[in-house]
């Protein structure tokens, strides 16, 4: 492990002597989808959208909402014919603030690539690569009430006693979502100087993860167990896989030998009630999500969402930093950022402890964005080195980690083909839905607007 992190950190003081030419760049806009993503459009049960798809895609009509929203402000506060006083510029701030406040707590619920969708759809990849086949319960094509449905008692019965890790990474994907779209919009906006920030949506998505525990932690859980199955299918398949995804976490996790459908029965209907309320939990287990719940606000910890997107020192260096709160199969995850902009080079740190019932570990992870190969060409370097715990209640740790390369060939000033590839040991990473070894590769487009 000390010869790892030896050699990583000769790498990376030697990434951090080289010299780019500053971007000074205002954008408007920065897109990126990825069209192809091999081996999960091959493993899963359907063509797409991978993990990573849906974030792009996600992120990508965040943009443009805002980016319509920003528009919009300029439109109505900003004249031609009088003067941009200070009280106009302030009032354009509080309304574009206020319709983006209201575009991520509301428009994320819309049946279309947003929040919602993209939660599902994380829920979605970590069962499909373990080949089960489901459906997104909040997409305009289907139906719109935020579940992922098509998924049998038995299929949830065979993946809890055959990959444990696999059902419970299934529950606490959804939230990740919310968690990995703040850190790719923190980390975006600070090497990239916005027309408009989203300091809105990184507040509601904070604000959405700690309102989940919160849920899940009252009594509002056991009455929603209660008075939910009235208004669901009698039918299995057309009710949601997880039903309140962290006490299904929580319970799964401290009961992991128990059958999935010992379970209560549905009233009225086939199966398993997938809903498990709060006082369906042990004491400790009640205390352990509790303990969450606290936890979960360390996602607020992150000056971005207090319209600080970058501390600048001076004019060759600045930084930023947030912490990030992130359940997971074994656990959790509690990590802290610090992205950097140094003569140029943008430049990331990140350490993360892993925790589990009784013990933990550690990583640390280093990157290199957007480092210019050529006149056209750039390319991010990440790697990053871990020791989690192998489960919730086994203490052996899972020594290894991952590296991310990828690049981008700008085929003129606003559009660029993107070809990235990552390579992992067993271990759990944010927005990667494979627990097990992999190595997949991604080929995309990106597009950037610039002020």
């Amino acid at each position: 492990m000390k010869t790892k992190l030896t050699t990583l950190a000769l790498l990376f003081a030697a990434i951090t002597c080289i010299v780019n030419a500053q971007d000074t760049n205002t954008y408007q806009l920065r897109i990126e989808q990825s069209i192809l993503d091999f081996p999960q459009q091959i493993d899963l049960p359907y063509a797409a959208p991978s993990m990573g798809q849906a974030l792009d895609l996600s992120n990508n009509f965040y943009e443009l909402g805002f980016w319509g929203i920003d528009k919009l402000g300029n439109k109505l506060f900003k004249s031609k014919t009088k003067p941009y006083t200070q009280k106009r510029k302030i009032s354009n701030g509080i309304f574009k603030y206020g319709l983006g406040l209201a575009f991520a707590q509301y428009g994320s619920e819309l049946p279309i690539p947003l929040g919602v969708w993209a939660h599902e759809e994380y829920h979605r990849s970590v069962l499909g690569v373990k080949n089960i086949t489901s459906k997104n319960g909040n997409w305009l094509f289907s139906r719109w009430d935020g579940t992922v449905y098509g998924v049998s008692d038995q299929s949830l019965q065979q993946l809890k006693q055959n990959n444990i890790n696999q059902l419970l990474y299934s529950y606490v994907s959804g939230v990740q979502y919310e968690i990995a779209l703040n850190e790719k919009v923190t980390l975006n906006d600070f090497y990239h100087k916005r027309s408009l920030n989203k300091t809105a949506l990184l507040l509601y998505n904070a604000y959405y993860v700690y309102n989940y525990f919160a849920f899940s932690t009252s009594t509002a859980s056991d009455s929603v167990k209660v008075l939910a199955p009235e208004h669901e299918s009698k039918n299995p398949m057309q009710r949601d896989f997880a039903g309140a995804d962290l006490t299904a976490w929580a319970y799964d996790m401290f009961n992991p030998t128990a059958s999935y459908l010992n379970r209560d029965s549905f009233p009225n209907g086939e199966g398993v009630n997938r809903r498990v309320g709060f006082s369906d939990l042990s004491p400790e287990a009640q205390d352990y999500l509790k303990q969450q719940k606290q936890l979960s606000l360390l996602n607020f910890l992150n000056p971005a969402i207090f319209f600080i997107p970058e501390i600048k020192l001076n004019p060759q260096f600045s930084f930023n930093f947030f912490t990030q709160y992130s359940p997971t199969h074994f656990g959790n995850d509690i990590a802290l950022y610090v992205p950097v902009k140094y003569k140029g080079n943008n430049l990331l740190v990140n350490i993360h402890n892993y925790n589990n019932k009784t013990s933990n570990g550690y990583g640390i992870g280093l990157a290199f964005y957007h480092h210019k190969l050529g006149n056209k060409t750039e390319s991010d370097v990440a790697i990053n080195v871990w020791n989690q715990p192998k489960s919730f209640y086994n203490n052996q740790k899972e020594i290894g980690g991952a590296v991310h390369f990828k690049l981008r060939y700008h085929i003129n000033p606003s559009f660029a083909a993107t070809l990235a590839t990552t390579a992992k040991t067993s271990g759990w990473m944010i927005s990667n839905p494979y627990l097990n070894p992999n190595i997949s590769l991604q080929m995309g487009l990106a597009y950037n607007l610039k002020q």
